[in-house]
Formats: C-alpha cells, sequence, structure tokens
C-alpha cells in the first residue's frame, strides 16, 4: 500500500514539474523558439534539417558562424601593403548598429584603408572564446594577416563552457588531467530529435537536467575555475604557437561591456594572464589590451554615460570610442616603420 502510494506522489511529482517545465520554462529558455525557428526556415526551403544546417554554414568544429566573413575593399588605385584580421562575437560583427559602416572594424578598414591596409572581419554572433580560437586557427591562414585582432566580452569567456547557444550545438573542449579533447557539435536533426523525443514523451524535464549538468562549467563558472584555468591555457598555447609559426603578432582584446555575470571578475583575470602567455612556445608576439584602460576616460572627456553606451552591444558611438583606442594602440603595430637600407 506504501509503496503505491509512493509511486503515485512520485508521478504527480512528476506531472506538475513537466507540466511546468513543458508551459513556462521551455518556453522562456528560448531553446524551443530557436529550435522551431530553424526547423520553419529548413521547412520553408524545402530542406531537411541536416541539408539546412549545412546550407546556413553549421560546421562541428565551429558550430556556427563559418560563413560568416566581411572583406573590407580598398580605395580604388590603392594597393595593398598589409592586412589585419578580426575575430570576435556580435559587437565585433557590428549587431545593432549598420553592420560594415558603424562597427569599429568598418571604421579602422576606412581609416587604415587609406594606407593600403586590408581589413578582414571573421566574426559571428554568439561566438565564445573558444569559437573565435578555432576559427582563426581554421581559416586565418587563407587572408594571409599581418595582424590578429582576436577580440571578446567578457560574456564571451564563459561561452566556451556550454555546447549550445541560441538553440543550436557547438563544440565544447574537455579536460582530464593533461588531457585535453575537442567534443564536436552534434548534428543539427540529432539534436532536434533528441529534444521532441524528450518533449513528446513527456521527460523534457530530464533533458534539460542533463543538458543542465553537462554544462554546469557555464552556470556556476566561480565553482569549476579550474575548467576556465585549462581553457584558457590551451587557447593561449595555441595563439601563440600560431604567432610564431606565421610570425606575426596577436592582439587579444577585452572590450568594455556591462554584461556581467557571477564569478566574471575571476574570469577576466584568468583570460587577461592565460592568452598571452605560453608555457612551451618562445618567441612569438601576442599582446593584451584592456579597453577599459582607455574607453572610459575618452567618454568621461566627451561627458557621456558609458553604460548606455555599452549596456550590451555598442551604440555608434561607443564603437567609434574603440576605434579610437584600439587605432591608438596598434598604429606602431600595423604601420612597422621600414628600415633604412645601407648604402
Amino acid at each position: 500500500m506504501w509503496a503505491v502510494m509512493f509511486l503515485l506522489m512520485a508521478l504527480i511529482v512528476h506531472v506538475v514539474i513537466e507540466s511546468a517545465v513543458q508551459l513556462v520554462f521551455a518556453q522562456r529558455s528560448g531553446v524551443w523558439t530557436y529550435l522551431s525557428e530553424f526547423r520553419e526556415k529548413a521547412k520553408q526551403a524545402g530542406l531537411t534539417l541536416e541539408q539546412y544546417a549545412q546550407k546556413v554554414g553549421l560546421d562541428p568544429y565551429l558550430g556556427w558562424g563559418k560563413e560568416e566573413v566581411r572583406r573590407h575593399e580598398l580605395p580604388p588605385q590603392m594597393g595593398k601593403t598589409g592586412t589585419v584580421l578580426f575575430v570576435g562575437d556580435s559587437v565585433t560583427a557590428g549587431h545593432d548598429v549598420i553592420a560594415g559602416k558603424e562597427d569599429y572594424p568598418a571604421l579602422l578598414a576606412d581609416q587604415w584603408g587609406k594606407r593600403g591596409i586590408e581589413v578582414v572581419n571573421l566574426a559571428a554572433r554568439g561566438y565564445g572564446v573558444d569559437q573565435m580560437w578555432l576559427k582563426v586557427l581554421l581559416q586565418a591562414g587563407g587572408y594571409h594577416p599581418n595582424v590578429i585582432v582576436f577580440a571578446y566580452i567578457p560574456h564571451d569567456l564563459i561561452r566556451p563552457a556550454s555546447d549550445f547557444n541560441f538553440g543550436l550545438p557547438k563544440p565544447k573542449f574537455q579536460f582530464s588531467g593533461s588531457h585535453v579533447a575537442l567534443n564536436l557539435a552534434d548534428g543539427m536533426a540529432e539534436f532536434q530529435r533528441r529534444y521532441d523525443s524528450s518533449r513528446s514523451g513527456f521527460h523534457l524535464s530530464w533533458w534539460f537536467i542533463s543538458r543542465y549538468w553537462d554544462n554546469k562549467e557555464y552556470y556556476v563558472p566561480k565553482l569549476f575555475l579550474g575548467y576556465y584555468e585549462d581553457l584558457f591555457q590551451q587557447l593561449g598555447e595555441g595563439l601563440a604557437q600560431l604567432s610564431k609559426e606565421s610570425k606575426i603578432p596577436i592582439i587579444v582584446v577585452k572590450l568594455t561591456n556591462f554584461r556581467h555575470f557571477r564569478g566574471f571578475e575571476e574570469l577576466n583575470h584568468l583570460a587577461a594572464s592565460s592568452l598571452v602567455q605560453s608555457r612551451n612556445v618562445n618567441g612569438f608576439d601576442v599582446r593584451f589590451m584592456d579597453m577599459d584602460e582607455c574607453v572610459p576616460a575618452k567618454a568621461k572627456t566627451l561627458g557621456l554615460e558609458l553604460e548606455k553606451e555599452y549596456a550590451h552591444h555598442p551604440s555608434p558611438v561607443g564603437h567609434k570610442l574603440f576605434a579610437e583606442c584600439l587605432s591608438a594602440f596598434m598604429e606602431p603595430i600595423v604601420f612597422k616603420p621600414v628600415p633604412a637600407q645601407a648604402p
């Protein structure tokens, strides 16, 4: 009798929790919205989920954003003297401003283009520093850059700890002692199949519990600082090796942003040191620039409200300040004086 009562109570609790998840939490989480939008777009295109995923550039090594590139043309009659390549997230991609015109890489392209410097922008919405790193390693060589700018906001430091974002699967690094592995992004059809099966099978709550557990480092970063320390060291080693092999400087830039999370101070500190250092590589040139050491002073001089200009995505004025600060920092790097030749 007591066993039956217990099972009945457990069933009632499951039904209540599962109903709340299906009717409330699943909608607010955004996952179902993104999956539904993706499914509808695939249907409109007359394609399967995998075919549509391939069409829009979903990739096991990057997640999304593989095809996103903006190449700024030089003025007519201007010969190319070098290339600066940018990688970043939606800020560097120019979301919420006129992309390709008002974002800070575009502003620098206008300025540097008059002196023969081409600007290539590989930034993609929602990228964490892991996807930025992977995209640079996979694609930078095709543009033969003279300088690489690796730009992030603090929120990009926790994104690597999740294997999905915006309802799309992405790769994730895993560490076990000295061993590192990259778990590739799930296929979109398989990702949606598991979600749909959980939803129709009335056990979506367990799907969410599983996802949260698998991505626990993302949700409580302060408890898993060791994961981020390993991650940033891995990325730093890769940037150092790329700089050495390509014989080019890489500028790691922390952009001013007020989208904070619990534990961001610790991660900022770890990233600022680990991303520009290497334990195993010598003879590299990776430098760090903190926009917070330049932007606030400029904003104060102009009488601007810093949090207004950088609340989420920067305003056009915010991008202009980025461009001014980065231009001053990079001028001697991009435009190295040519040594005088011996007579």
